[in-house]
């Protein structure tokens, strides 16, 4: 009885206790936040953008680390995290910007949103997580996939609203109007705008980090566009090297040309101040949009002032800055184009990941159980019984496996059980005027324990957390890989890492300072000739010279050595010494293995000696083939690879061994010095794909991003342009023969040529091979560009074989 009234008076005790002290949940709700994504909480799925919280402590004074969840695709999350101290009352507004955010992870199990913002008193390694008010569950609104988003930094963004009306492939762009406060000061931030146009707003007011931040953006796939006036220069601040043309003199296209086509727009002349500045439109000698490449990304200046009205009145416009954008910008609006990072998510973390631990010798396998059956069934055999000791086989046999699976197992595992290894590698665009390089890179971790791991890189790299598959379990996630938020550089730590597993990280790698690469190449009579001269502070090692077919062995090039080179053109045909590399050219460099985009990623079969070279030939494949992601120009290439870690990337607390590969790029000019005859295949000219403008289509699957001779077409109307080399020069240069390979044998789908002098569209017979006739010249724009049409039905989805063009002509000395 008296047992029976002591649980009485317990139970009594606790509900009374539940009413005295307030729960756990309630008592840690004093801090309340406010979450705005992007701009007017717009972002672009799976790219960079700005972040601001506004955090109010309604409590006591309070310590800790605010965490802001980020998973910019289905393979990659990581959380950032920023320490937060707030006073009684107190109240905080932070910026930061995250590498994306996708929709997968915004619901949980029973249907309500996840927290992407949460806070953790005491700190996020030691503390607890305490619930927060406000819209911490706070999502953003998605821009749809077919829409170029334009970001317009202006004082007076009035004055360029007609280009809300624009069109780009017939889609509107989505236009967002931004001032200072929207520029962040981590570059990634940027990356919800495909274009950053820049209209009557000194760049020279933001501050050092912002002016920065949009340097490194274009430097990273950026594309950065603005008008013209004058004091351009001062505008411009820090970002003066991107200037192209110095106006000194405004007038009007008319007043420089009375038959121009365009309206009388205002225009400034002057110097070119870029040496390898490309005119995109001219009006007769006067160039009116000028673009250079910098680093992975564009640099665009229109010599007009936009605020003009002419601008929004010209009837024309859509055409022209559809012609524009196709050149500064691979945004197209009628195909899906999965965002870079989930691209070279699959491409480069293999390369980071192939350790040499993780290839199996399958002769030592075969070897060693060879070894062990000879030395058990007939050896043995032997030597017990002529000693008369065969009941001894009972342990020596089993004696002998375990000794042979700790030998197998010794040898496989040595490398992992030394230490913590560091595998780095990247892709970088040497730049010789300012000596630096940018890319992407990818660095990894191979583990010889368990538990945390801090992954550090050098300031000029800044990478995110990949993670193995899907797996929609947000706490998991969510707690996968801390970012730090105050970092230069990267600092990311994993968390309860297991035993041997591997780490990846990939992103951006920018402004590298390397030096830079002095060049003169010429060809003549069907030789290229010339110096090469190694002006970095690193080896270039298997340095080759790509162009067209072709592939020049140089050799390992020392800081501060020059060669000279002497080589025949592949068939004599100058054509393969001024086109940008084809794939060929990778397999020629690394002929022992087979392109991933031709053959498929389980092509290539490889022993461990073979294992740094065919990292090597795995990114000189990802970049010939993927020259969208890198914004090369269609020109040679100069190639090498540094095998010292310019990342910087280090592991806190643990020893290792770190391996390192950088493919260097630089590309070159071949200058004509004789003249002579060419000959441009289907390898040579690649066509970009593209809805005819004023007509509808829709590409649902765009096989030349990948290689690949077909692509897969709704019904509508097509255009295939193709592009001659800079050094053909339309005015004086003699095109002999233009031959047009049509495949799709079809009499549903029709062909056309379009004709640049009358500006119409010619019908042509459909069958295997078209002769073009008349004056060739007609046919090509004044960039050397000719446009092969096509028109499916409507409601006929199909494949089509991509059509080749054939160009046969000479070079005038």
């Amino acid at each position: 009885m008296k047992a029976w009234l002591l649980v009485k008076k317990c139970l009594l005790l606790m509900v009374i206790g539940l009413f005295l002290y307030p729960s756990f949940s309630s008592a840690e709700t004093n801090l309340e936040v406010k979450v705005e994504f992007g701009v007017d909480n717009k972002v672009q799925m799976g790219k960079g953008h700005p972040i601001k919280i506004e955090v109010v402590n309604k409590g006591d004074a309070i310590k800790g680390d605010i965490v802001v969840f980020s998973s910019p695709t289905y393979n990659m999350s990581g959380s950032y995290v920023i320490p937060v101290e707030l006073e009684a009352g107190g109240s905080k507004t932070l910026e930061l910007a995250v590498k994306g955010t996708s929709d997968h992870m915004s619901y949980n199990y029973s249907g309500t949103r996840n927290n992407f913002v949460s806070f953790y008193e005491g700190g996020v390694e030691n503390g607890k997580e305490v619930n927060i008010k406000g819209n911490a569950n706070a999502q953003p609104r998605y821009i749809g996939d077919n829409r170029v988003v334009l970001g317009v930094l202006s004082n007076k963004h009035d004055a360029v609203n007609f280009l809300k009306l624009v069109k780009y492939q017939n889609e509107s762009m989505e236009l967002l109007n931004i001032g200072s406060e929207n520029i962040p000061n981590e570059s990634h931030g940027l990356e919800m705008f495909d274009i950053l146009l820049v209209h009557d707003f000194p760049l020279a007011t933001l501050t050092a980090q912002q002016q920065q931040a949009i340097k490194d953006w274009v430097n990273n796939g950026g594309s950065l566009m603005f008008d013209t006036k004058v004091g351009l220069s001062q505008d411009l601040g820090e970002l003066q090297e991107f200037q192209l043309l110095d106006p000194t003199d405004e007038t009007s296209l008319l007043k420089l040309n009375k038959e121009s086509s365009f309206p009388d727009l205002p225009v400034f002349t002057g110097d070119l101040l870029i040496e390898d500045t490309t005119v995109l439109t001219k009006d007769g000698n006067t160039p009116l949009v000028l673009m250079m490449n910098a680093g992975t990304g564009t640099v665009t200046q229109i010599a007009s002032n936009l605020a003009s009205p002419l601008f929004g009145e010209w009837s024309e416009i859509n055409t022209w800055w559809g012609s524009v954008l196709q050149k500064v910008t691979s945004k197209s609006p009628n195909y899906y184009k999965m965002p870079i990072m989930e691209e070279l998510s699959h491409q480069l973390s293999p390369i980071g990941e192939a350790f040499p631990g993780s290839i199996v010798s399958v002769p030592l396998l075969i070897g060693a159980f060879a070894i062990y059956l000879i030395l058990v069934i007939p050896v043995l055999y032997i030597i017990l019984k002529r000693t008369d000791k065969r009941e001894q086989a009972w342990w020596i046999i089993p004696t002998v496996a375990i000794f042979t699976s700790i030998a197998v197992f010794g040898i496989g595992a040595k490398d992992r059980i030394s230490g913590t290894q560091v595998n780095e590698a990247s892709i970088l665009l040497l730049d010789n005027e300012t000596a630096t390089a940018s890319g992407y890179g990818v660095a990894s971790i191979l583990t010889n324990s368990g538990g945390d791991y801090k992954m550090e890189t050098g300031e000029n790299t800044t990478l995110f957390p990949m993670t193995y598959g899907y797996n929609d379990n947000f706490e998991l996630m969510k707690n996968y890989a801390y970012v730090s938020s105050l970092s230069k550089g990267t600092e990311i730590t994993f968390n309860d890492v297991e035993y041997w597993s591997t780490r990846t990280s990939i992103g951006n790698v920018n402004a590298l300072s390397l030096g830079k690469i002095d060049h003169a190449l010429s060809i003549k009579d069907g030789k290229v000739q010339g110096t090469i001269s190694n002006q970095m502070q690193y080896e270039l090692k298997d340095a080759f010279l790509l162009s067209g077919r072709d592939s020049e062995a140089l050799g390992d090039i020392k800081a501060g050595q020059s060669i000279d080179l002497e080589y025949e053109v592949s068939g004599g045909n100058i054509a393969n010494a001024l086109t940008a590399p084809s794939s060929t050219s990778a397999t020629k460099a690394f002929p022992n293995f087979q392109s991933y985009y031709n053959q498929g990623p389980g092509a290539n079969q490889i022993e461990k000696d073979e294992l740094v070279d065919y990292k090597k030939f795995q990114m000189l494949d990802l970049l010939v083939n993927r020259k969208d992601i890198f914004s090369i120009a269609p020109q040679p290439i100069l190639v090498g690879y540094v095998t010292e870690g310019v990342m910087g990337t280090k592991v806190d607390g643990k020893s290792g061994k770190l391996n390192a590969s950088h493919l260097v790029v630089l590309p070159v000019t071949i200058t004509n010095s004789g003249g002579g005859s060419f000959s441009f295949t289907e390898e040579h000219l690649s066509p970009n794909l593209a809805v005819t403008e004023g007509e509808t289509g829709m590409v649902h699957h765009n096989g030349l991003d990948f290689g690949e001779p077909y692509v897969y077409l709704g019904g509508g109307t097509y255009d295939f342009t193709y592009s001659l080399p800079d050094m053909v020069d339309m005015t004086k240069d003699e095109l002999k023969e233009v031959k047009l390979k049509l495949r799709t044998r079809d009499g549903s789908v029709e062909y056309f040529i379009f004709n640049q002098k009358t500006k119409e569209a010619e019908l042509l017979e459909n069958k295997g091979s078209v002769t073009l006739e008349g004056n060739l010249a007609d046919y090509f724009n004044e960039q050397g560009s000719i446009t092969v049409r096509v028109t499916i039905p409507n409601n006929y989805d199909r494949d089509i074989q991509v059509p080749g063009v054939q160009v046969e002509g000479a070079l005038k000395e």
